[in-house]
């Protein structure tokens, strides 16, 4: 009854409806820590803008602001504050919750305290006496502080709650929160304000993170600026990737020093901001960042929502680019010894972009797109192969790739039911038969098992191994390490009164050699992607499955040592089908066999020792 009688008086009341930063332009005077005193003033950040309107609308509920370190989001919410709380504006009750109730507290001395004090508009508000934590406000509304404790969320009816970094609040927080902006939210009167760097959660798997399912349920509004010399408009992040595969945005030239670690004194004097369209670059200085401020505007990325809006940029649109590239170059550094930790603090504190360790190796995936058609000659084209990978009885994950000398090109990937229609694709993409692998690794044997199916189509098994090389005997009698085991020949009846009656052929390979092969060719540019002509959906899931499988290294600081090895996951089938297609390639000596050298003497005595 009391938030409806709060309600009633609203209407009577008379009201200011201009926009929050144009009264506080003229009503909202700022006051150190905070580093632009004097009268709020939104033209040096017109990003700010887009922000206010939807914390004014009436018809928006939830406003999230995903912005990097020291990106002015506590002003946001400051000036939100100072700004619906006036009798003759839009006034309720109101929540601040921050990180800890100590932050709370100093974040309450060191500003809102400042703000409310020393500005006329919100100076009558305050009682003669209050506590920091909860101040029953002269207008009849109560204004509450704190961290996000549950003795502080619970019970609590609010109109505007504001969330400030609440990436950093325990799980199930940010819910017993929201919790409280019920009775108002029934009444289409609530308002939500989160502010926040990146995540995830602390102990909490990106996906399952409260803050990353708020920003990506909402209508994700990002800040893009125009271009000075094609003026077409980019989003002005530190790095983008166009659809050939290529990047844009912050660049500089490539200086390593002799331990193959970026050399960040030669690096950083050649930083520059290329166009996503035109190439062209811009440097750091204030008229490009006036600039881009000017022409700035927010873009919605997908479909509108008018209820729940996300804005998003980073820190290149105001914070020096020498600092951020030192910052990137050195978390670089630190990852090719296995720590990935600045990395992603790279990413939650400097673009403001939800990343783990785990996505950040997933992520590091770039295939290389090119304008092919999948169904046209190649004239350089040596040999194709079709690789078949099976992960239930009747469901197979397949792909053809053509090889020239070092290039490979992706011609078709998808999925099928059954050895009769993966013979159909094979007959379809004009491989031979005995170009085609199929793994044996799930359900080799039986009447229905890969053995039996290689051997009625022609195909060739092949199975995965942790093995890094296979020793093999030449005709002189020395030996040769290679990535592959010598043929062998596998019994599709073992174990039936049929056994001996036929044999399939097989080849056992190295895993951890294929899985560097690829990413070799990847990593070059030689493994190609088709730029169009695909089914998008399928394009779609070959990169997630072939993004996920990441190879990781771990540095031990007690002994010194790194290792470096592949992770697997559930879905990294198309991973599994190009080790395959590499194997067909070094078997067919298009591609050079990274296994393949002479062993030592001592190698080749301790291979002639009886086991």
């Amino acid at each position: 009854m009391e938030a409806l009688g709060q309600v009633l008086c609203g209407f009577v009341e008379p009201r200011s409806n201009e926009a929050s930063f144009e009264y506080a332009a003229k009503n909202i005077e700022l006051f150190p820590p905070i580093t632009r005193t004097g009268y709020f003033d939104v033209s040096l950040s017109r990003h700010f803008i887009a922000i206010f309107e939807a914390l004014d609308d009436e018809r928006t509920r939830e406003v999230n602001v995903l912005k990097p370190v020291r990106g002015g989001g506590s002003l946001i919410g400051d000036i939100h504050l100072a700004a619906v709380l006036p009798s003759d504006r839009r006034p309720g009750p109101y929540m601040n919750v921050f990180q800890t109730d100590a932050d709370a507290k100093m974040h309450f001395s060191d500003r809102i305290e400042r703000i409310l004090q020393g500005n006329a508009c919100t100076r009558a508000l305050l009682p003669p006496k209050y506590e920091w934590s909860e101040i029953r406000l002269l207008n009849g509304h109560t204004l509450y502080t704190g961290g996000p404790a549950l003795s502080n969320l619970q019970s609590k009816g609010v109109r505007y709650l504001r969330e400030d970094e609440c990436w950093i609040y325990p799980s199930g927080r940010m819910t017993e929160a929201e919790a409280r902006v019920g009775d108002y939210l029934k009444m289409e009167m609530s308002k939500i304000l989160r502010i926040s760097q990146a995540g995830p959660q602390p102990g909490v798997e990106l996906d399952h993170c409260e803050w990353n399912r708020a920003v990506h349920r909402a209508a994700i509004h990002e800040w893009e600026a125009q271009c000075p010399h094609c003026q077409k408009f980019y989003d002005p992040v530190f790095s983008g990737t166009r659809p050939d595969g290529s990047f844009w945005g912050i660049t500089w030239d490539h200086h390593r020093t002799p331990s193959g670690d970026w050399d960040l004194a030669k690096c950083c004097p050649t930083i520059r901001f290329e166009c996503e369209h035109c190439g062209q670059p811009v440097l750091d200085t204030p008229r490009t960042k006036a600039e881009w401020n000017r022409t700035g505007r927010y873009r919605v990325a997908g479909d509108e929502n008018r209820r729940r809006k996300t804005f998003h940029w980073e820190s290149i649109i105001d914070f020096p680019w020498d600092e951020l590239v030192t910052l990137w170059l050195e978390a670089c550094n630190a990852e090719k010894r296995g720590d990935l930790g600045d990395k992603v603090k790279f990413f939650q504190k400097r673009r403001a972009i939800f990343k783990d360790e785990e996505s950040i190796l997933k992520g590091g995936l770039n295939l290389t797109r090119s304008a092919y058609l999948v169904d046209s000659p190649w004239p350089e084209e040596r040999a194709r192969f079709m690789m078949i990978d099976r992960q239930e009885e009747d469901l197979f994950w397949w792909s053809v790739r053509a090889f020239s000398n070092e290039r490979s090109r992706r011609l078709g990937f998808g999925k099928a039911y059954g050895f009769a229609a993966l013979e159909k694709i094979r007959a379809d993409h004009k491989v031979e038969p005995n170009h085609t692998f199929c793994d044996s690794g799930y359900l080799p044997k039986g009447d229905h098992g890969v053995y039996l199916a290689c051997v009625q189509y022609g195909w060739i098994a092949v199975k995965g191994d942790k093995d890094y090389f296979f020793v093999h005997r030449q005709k002189n009698k020395r030996a040769v390490m290679r990535s592959y085991a010598p043929l062998s020949w596998a019994d599709p009846e073992s174990g039936t009164v049929a056994q001996g009656r036929r044999n399939c052929p097989l080849i056992r390979f190295s895993k951890p050699v294929m899985n560097s092969k690829v990413q070799e060719l990847i990593d070059a540019g030689l493994w190609e992607e088709p730029l169009t002509g695909t089914d998008p959906e399928m394009d779609k899931e070959y990169s997630a499955q072939m993004s996920s499988r990441v190879k990781k290294t771990e540095y031990n600081a007690r002994t010194g040592e790194t290792k470096v090895f592949w992770k697997e996951s559930k879905n990294d089938h198309a991973r599994d089908l190009a080790n395959q297609a590499v194997l067909g390639a070094i078997l067919q000596e298009l591609l050079p066999d990274p296994a393949s050298e002479r062993l030592s003497k001592s190698e080749e005595e301790k291979e002639k020792e009886p086991a």
